[in-house]
């Protein structure tokens, strides 16, 4: 209980009434440190400023705030020195007055955040234009000497936002793709639940969710003949909200089990190559390019650096050496771990860029892939080595007594990670696999830079418009309440996955 909770306790009597000692308060509660009462006086400061600062800016809102938070506290003390509580004076006690601290602290963040949405109302609603006829528009902001937001911009370009240069005479491609996820997703809710673990209704179910992203694929893109050609080109059609899903939904589904790959590969513990057949090699190749590269080398050298450099077959035996020490000659260990560290030493931003710019370049001369497929196999590969790690983390907070218990039962090694250790693994770090995904979901921005018209391209595009010139805030709104939406609902399902798995409980 808190300090002043305990002071308020200690001034009642036996039989409920208040004996106040005013010098034994304030000495408790104010005078007991310097630095308390130097944190007070700056409090009381910057509350007298900011209750001053909202009366005048808004004096009837901000007289109902202050008397509100006057009659809760005053009712929460008193119930606290009677102990005659009720439920909102209990939660009161413990959330918002549990100290003078809290209860300032209270009032001012209650005054800061009503004036935010008060400031954001007058901004979106009040002064706002919502009018898609530019001179309308115009005409109606010019009226306010603080215009507030131009929605024409945004109710204008929606379609844009969300399916860019789709064409309308194919619009029932998206609807029947946006039908069959619902189709899917509203049975799920009964069909998931802990009584139909075993039944056959649920194992087709999970084959059908498995089967979605490739049928959706196809409805997107279109098949022209028996060619199996594209329909719908992507580079042109495929833009807004909808390329921003594409790319996140893609990333997500190829990298989760390219990631659980990884992550079993780097704890891998296989029978490696002996180590007398690494350093053997290892010697052979060495005296070899000492033999060959060295002499020449040394012949060109000009300074001490470059005759250095000449040695470098010499670098082939400290390899073999660190291979042998740290991966046991393992070399599946080896692979995954440099795939991984390699991965996630460099930002999203540069592996787009290659994706792009050099992985062409190593293309067979005639092979063209387009920019699209490259950025969404950049971006899984990239997920891949974060997931790969949150999985390892998994798989490490499993005890060795599970392994030895699916041993002792005669699981071979598939069986023992299927239905024992992944199972575990995998429900430890759902918080932190869901977390990712989010970030992955708002990182799909950044293909924006590389070209293509995603969500926040699309945004970009509006203020370039004739009508809409120089209207930028309005769109990055609009797209930022959509991401936020987004994440709300990835962290919603995964906190309702988590008390289901009861994780963090058992």
């Amino acid at each position: 209980m808190s300090t002043l909770i305990q002071n308020l306790q200690s001034l009642a009597g036996g039989n409920g009434q208040l004996n106040f000692n005013a010098r034994r308060f304030i000495q408790e509660n104010f005078t007991r440190s310097w630095v308390l009462l130097l944190w007070l006086v700056v409090l009381f400061y910057i509350s007298g400023r900011v209750v001053s600062g909202q009366l005048t800016a808004s004096p009837i809102i901000t007289i109902v705030i202050l008397l509100a938070w006057l009659i809760s506290l005053s009712i929460t003390a008193i119930n606290e020195v009677t102990r005659r509580h009720s439920l909102a004076t209990h939660w009161l006690r413990d959330n918002l007055y549990s100290s003078f601290t809290n209860a300032l602290l209270t009032l001012v963040l209650t005054l800061l955040i009503v004036s935010a949405i008060r400031g954001f109302w007058g901004y979106a609603v009040v002064r706002a234009s919502f009018s898609t006829d530019a001179e309308v528009a115009a005409q109606t902001l010019a009226q306010w000497e603080n215009p507030g937001a131009n929605w024409g911009a945004v109710i204008d370009n929606f379609r844009n936002l969300m399916v860019f240069r789709f064409p309308r005479e194919e619009q029932w491609r998206i609807l029947t793709t946006l039908f069959m996820l619902i189709g899917l997703a509203i049975p799920s809710i009964a069909i998931y639940r802990e009584q139909y673990r075993r039944s056959v209704i649920r194992r087709v179910w999970t084959v059908l969710w498995l089967l979605s992203p490739f049928v959706a694929f196809i409805l997107l893109l279109g098949i022209k003949d028996s060619s199996f050609l594209p329909w719908l080109n992507p580079e042109q059609f495929w833009g807004g909200l909808l390329l921003t899903i594409i790319i996140s939904v893609f990333a997500i589904v190829a990298s989760f089990p390219l990631g659980l790959l990884l992550a079993l590969g780097r704890r891998s513990q296989i029978r490696g190559i002996p180590a007398w057949l690494t350093y053997g090699a290892a010697i052979a190749v060495t005296i070899w390019g000492l033999a060959t590269s060295t002499p020449q080398n040394l012949e060109a050298a000009r300074s001490l650096s470059e005759r250095i450099l000449a040695f470098w077959p010499l670098m082939i035996l400290l390899i073999a050496f660190l291979f042998q020490r740290n991966f046991n000659g393992n070399v599946v260990a080896l692979g995954s771990t440099l795939y991984i560290e390699v991965v996630r030493g460099v930002p999203l931003i540069t592996v787009l860029f290659m994706s792009i710019i050099l992985f062409p370049i190593l293309l067979p001369p005639g092979t063209e892939i387009l920019g699209t497929w490259r950025v969404m196999v950049a971006v899984a590969l990239f997920a891949a080595a974060y997931l790969a790690e949150n999985v390892r983390g998994g798989l490490q907070s499993i005890s060795k007594g599970q392994y030895e218990a699916a041993d002792a039962i005669g699981l071979n090694t598939f069986q023992k990670y299927r239905q024992i250790i992944l199972p575990q693994a995998l429900r430890a770090v759902i918080p932190a696999i869901v977390g990712q995904f989010i970030g992955l979901f708002k990182d799909t921005t950044l293909v924006a830079i590389v070209g293509l018209l995603d969500l926040l391209g699309v945004a970009n595009l509006i203020s370039a418009q004739p009508d809409w010139l120089g209207v930028r805030r309005e769109p990055y709104i609009f797209i930022a309440f959509i991401y936020f939406v987004g994440s709300a609902i990835m962290a919603g399902y995964s906190r309702r996955l988590e008390a289901r798995l009861g994780v963090g409980e058992r």
